[in-house]
């Protein structure tokens, strides 16, 4: 039974409000959630101008100078008193909890809501310290007396001046318009917004599909959504736009094919990335979530142009930028909601994951230690189940399988035999296959969901792994092979037994990777031109190519020339990637006549003790007719044409005919100088056995008088596409100068 006593002692304020650590009052909004409290000078709470959510106080504010302590204060229900934690800046984030359906309220003129993340004036994240909590921790850890309530309201109120915003420069407000002016219709963003999300997120994690969604009909419905003042968002829609029209054509439907489409050769998504172009300078600066989400899925979409140039510099942008408002630390603000903790574990994790995997297989250096990085993996929540495309699972695989690479990798310039990867690596890649649940085995996939393409890719990391871990055993084995073929020596060079392992388990990685290849276009899931695709069938061409050189089986040549026309059909009208596939096509020729060398120096070995009988087998008959052949076409061989003026390189690969006029390369390799086998596989030394090599008087092939190679290679091969040629076809990745003297 409430006495008049009783419900006096309730509402009695035994604090002053100026001295109180705890908020003493609270936005209807905060208060139902528990959550900390600002109000600003608009007269609406950060966390709410932050999430564009109505705010409302249901208290008058009390009259300065009136001690709120008295008996006719109103009455306070104990769910809205906060700890101390209330006098922290919010912290950064991106997004804020999608239940709440209020409608948006315009903030202040002249503030866009970028800047009202809590970011101070010098640009750094407020969210690191929270001062008032951490000084009283460290006085309590020092054994001192509490901080008086006076100066650590002083101190808290000093730290929001500092974290209050700065107004919008004038001529930031007019490019974001121009920038807006030209977004898209309502349609064909949304179109674009769902191609992405079905087809481009892939294992990786951009954004909450529902709330980014949500927040697009807002910016489309409301000509005053505060988003339309938000760079950020403007910035990641253009992204997104940009990185969904790149899968496009696998949304256009089977009736309307006389639709018209883009051309072959053309990027769609470009018109996109110049305008998202034009506003990183705006937010590249700012301490949120967003600024990465926009670098991140510029980088993904930049991946198949420039994966070694603007989207390597975007990847680690967006790194760098997750790492400076410290997304890769579990954060210990009580004021975020479990789906703002989960929304910066998720980003993090695949802002790393893509960096990191894309730097091995372009043989970059780790930018970053998994020592530092502390935060959890990513973990399901409830909500996933909504979402259009839910790769919760994709991701937490891709995760594990990514930190497994990084911890396996190794220079490609390995000098010597004794660096091996840790004798557990099988161990470790194995139990990680093991580990996938049912719904990421690839034969159980449907192949016209949007699963199976993720799932693909999965697997196609996984094995790139192998290759990685093999591919200088690989260099290591041919090489010793040849050697001792040049040298005609039947002793065999001792060569430890684990590079041996590691060799066999690249070559067999490298056809399994073709067989996912051989799955992959038997359900119609090969499309144009994509970074890991081209770089994943290109790398296990060549490593089957290597292989071949030493020991080729029935099915070596139809891997191989399935392993070419892959890359012929993902290339398309690519410039970049069709001079990708001429250097496979150029190694196919070098590998060819390295075997044949080897088989060369094999035939004399075996006939070596001379007159001891003079039987002969049906098959010497059938060498001597072809070196016959051979020898006789030598004279009529003409010298090298211009590039121009010859065949396609891939055509006269192919055609029987036309390599018999493609130069004596192969009948003068032994009466040439000495063959170096890790020198002929450098791409700027290519074998002349590809071209026609023109010969001295003798009839000997003269190397000093090839032309220089931009005779035979496009101009594009020069500039600063090269680096990016090596890394798309895994040649960099093999590093076959290493340790060479």
């Amino acid at each position: 039974m409430n006495t008049p006593t009783t419900s006096r002692r309730a509402r009695r304020r035994r604090v002053a409000d100026q001295d109180r650590k705890r908020a003493p009052r609270a936005c209807d909004r905060c208060k139902s959630r528990k959550q900390s409290c600002l109000e600003t000078p608009t007269g609406v709470c950060q966390r709410c101008l932050r999430g564009s959510f109505a705010c409302r106080f249901d208290r008058e504010r009390t009259p300065p100078g009136v001690d709120a302590g008295g008996h006719d204060g109103p009455s306070i229900d104990d769910s809205t008193l906060f700890d101390e934690a209330s006098l922290t800046v919010p912290v950064v984030s991106s997004l804020e909890s999608r239940q709440d359906a209020a409608l948006p309220q315009r903030p202040q003129a002249g503030l866009a809501r970028d800047d009202l993340l809590g970011v101070s004036p010098e640009g750094a994240t407020s969210e690191m310290f929270m001062w008032p909590r951490f000084l009283s921790k460290l006085r309590d850890a020092f054994c001192l007396d509490p901080q008086p309530a006076a100066e650590d309201s002083e101190l808290a109120r000093l730290q929001g001046g500092m974290s209050r915003p700065p107004s919008t420069p004038p001529e930031q407000v007019r490019r974001l318009e121009k920038v807006i002016d030209r977004f898209p219709p309502r349609a064909v963003a949304v179109f674009l917004l769902s191609v992405c999300i079905c087809h481009g997120t892939d294992n990786f994690y951009y954004f909450d599909q529902a709330g980014f969604s949500a927040e697009l009909d807002t910016f489309y419905s409301d000509p005053d959504s505060p988003l339309r003042r938000d760079a950020g968002f403007v910035c990641l829609a253009l992204a997104t736009f940009a990185l969904g029209s790149q899968w496009t054509t696998l949304a256009r439907p089977e009736h309307v094919r006389e639709t018209p489409s883009p051309s072959e050769g053309t990027d769609p998504g470009r018109i996109f990335y110049d305008l998202a172009r034009t506003l990183m300078g705006d937010i590249v600066d700012r301490a949120c979530v967003r600024s990465v989400q926009a670098a991140y899925v510029l980088g993904v979409y930049l991946m198949p142009a420039s994966a070694i140039g603007a989207s390597y510099v975007y990847m680690g942008l967006a790194l760098r930028k997750a790492l400076a408002i410290g997304l890769h630390q579990e954060s210990d603000d009580p004021s975020l909601t479990d789906d703002e903790r989960e929304n910066r574990r998720r980003v993090f994790w695949a802002v790393w994951s893509l960096e990191r995997t894309v730097t091995i297989k372009l043989n970059k250096p780790r930018s970053v230690s998994q020592d530092i990085i502390t935060v959890r993996p990513p973990s399901i929540l409830p909500t996933d189940a909504g979402q259009k495309f839910n790769n919760i699972h994709h991701q937490i695989a891709n995760v594990q399988l990514t930190r497994v690479m990084d911890t396996l990798a190794q220079p490609a310039a390995w000098t010597n035999d004794t660096q091996l990867p840790p004798d557990n690596y099988q161990l470790l890649l194995k139990s990680w296959k093991r580990s996938l649940p049912s719904q990421l085995k690839l034969e159980t996939t449907d192949p016209t969901t949007s699963s199976y393409r993720a799932v693909f890719h999965l697997y196609l990391n996984y094995y790139f792994a192998w290759i990685a871990l093999g591919k200088v055993s690989v260099v290591t084995i041919v090489r010793s092979r040849l050697r001792l073929a040049q040298a005609q020596s039947s002793e065999q060079p001792a060569i430890d037994h684990r590079i041996e392992s590691l060799a066999l388990s690249c070559t067999k990685a490298a056809k399994k990777m073709l067989g996912l290849f051989e799955h992959l276009v038997g359900t119609g899931n090969l499309t144009r031109f994509s970074f890991t695709d081209f770089q994943g069938c290109s790398i296990a061409t060549i490593v089957v190519l290597l292989a071949g050189i030493m020991e080729r089986d029935s099915e070596y040549q139809r891997r191989v020339d399935f392993g070419i026309d892959c890359l012929r059909k993902m290339a398309g009208e690519n410039l970049t990637a069709r001079t990708g596939v001429r250097f496979v096509e150029a190694l196919k020729s070098i590998a060819d006549e390295a075997r044949a060398k080897l088989e060369a120096s094999r035939q004399n070995t075996a006939t070596a003790p001379l007159g001891g009988t003079n039987e002969y087998q049906p098959a010497d008959y059938t060498t001597w007719v072809q070196w016959l052949a051979r020898v006789e076409q030598q004279p009529g061989t003409q010298g090298p044409s211009s590039f121009d003026e010859s065949p396609a390189l891939g055509s006269a690969l192919h055609d029987p005919a036309a390599s018999q006029s493609l130069g004596p390369g192969m009948a003068s390799a032994e009466t040439s100088q000495a063959w170096e086998e890790a020198a002929a596989l450098q791409l700027q030394g290519l074998s002349a056995s590809a071209f026609g090599m023109p010969v001295d008087e003798n009839g000997l092939a003269d190397p000093t008088a090839v032309p220089p190679m931009d005779s035979y290679l496009p101009s594009s091969v020069f500039n600063d596409d090269q680096l990016y040629l090596m890394g798309l076809t895994g040649m960099d990745v093999l590093d076959f100068t290493a340790g060479l003297g």
